[in-house]
């Protein structure tokens, strides 16, 4: 607060939790605006930084950023790590295609069955379901990327057969790429993250929220981003 910024780190393109418009040449998504609020309330300045979704923990751990923003499930092996808020939000995680594609699954085990390939971005509860997948080898028939847009990118081009992303993420890269959602998985919920050192910017964060809920402001924010 002294600084007068808040430095916030996400991993985008990740629609519609976070991207950069480059047309308004501005940050804009779900979890950009709830950042937005927490900085009003603060009475300074956001600054976003665009970091890759498996440094953040260690970037806010080493004060380089002062919160995470990134569509981030909690997980009892981040709370090891850092202080997450109260959450604001679940989504389902989904298995998805090409539209055209035949493949078919009943469970995230068939995966590891035949020589299907399957993506996902490396740092996430996604990755952790896959890696512990019996027939799935890293690097072989499960690929890794660090960022969603490359993940997509390959998907598209047949460089994987299927991808593990948030539901949510479907329906904006489906503008894009024709999609087709096979699995669906229960997730955990979301949550902003700070070092535990900082309990009171963490006191602000969960009072951000649980207002903005009493309010009836993050209604209307699952309404602007997710329809």
């Amino acid at each position: 607060q002294d600084r007068g910024e808040l430095i916030v780190g996400t991993d985008a393109p990740w629609p519609p939790f976070e991207l950069f418009n480059t047309t308004s040449d501005a940050w804009e998504g779900f979890d950009i605006d709830l950042s937005q609020m927490v900085a009003d309330e603060l009475g300074v300045t956001l600054t976003v930084t665009n970091i890759a979704f498996d440094d953040l923990i260690g970037a806010c751990k080493a004060g380089t950023i002062d919160m995470i923003a990134a569509a981030m499930m909690v997980r009892h092996s981040r709370a090891q790590e850092l202080a997450h808020s109260v959450t604001y939000i679940r989504v389902n995680e989904v298995i998805v295609t090409k539209s055209t594609s035949s493949l078919t699954i009943t469970s995230l085990d068939d995966l590891g069955l035949g020589s299907t390939k399957v993506g996902c971005q490396a740092g996430t509860t996604q990755y952790d379901a896959l890696v512990d997948i019996s027939g799935l080898t890293e690097g072989v028939d499960l690929l890794v990327y660090p960022k969603a847009d490359t993940l997509m990118l390959n998907l598209e081009n047949g460089v994987i057969d299927a991808a593990f992303v948030d539901e949510p993420v479907v329906s904006v890269w489906g503008e894009v790429y024709m999609l087709k959602t096979i699995f669906t998985v229960p997730a955990e919920p979301m949550a902003l993250w700070s070092r535990w050192e900082e309990p009171e910017l963490m006191m602000i964060i969960n009072k951000v929220i649980l207002e903005a809920y009493r309010d009836g402001v993050m209604d209307d924010l699952y309404v602007k981003w997710f329809g």
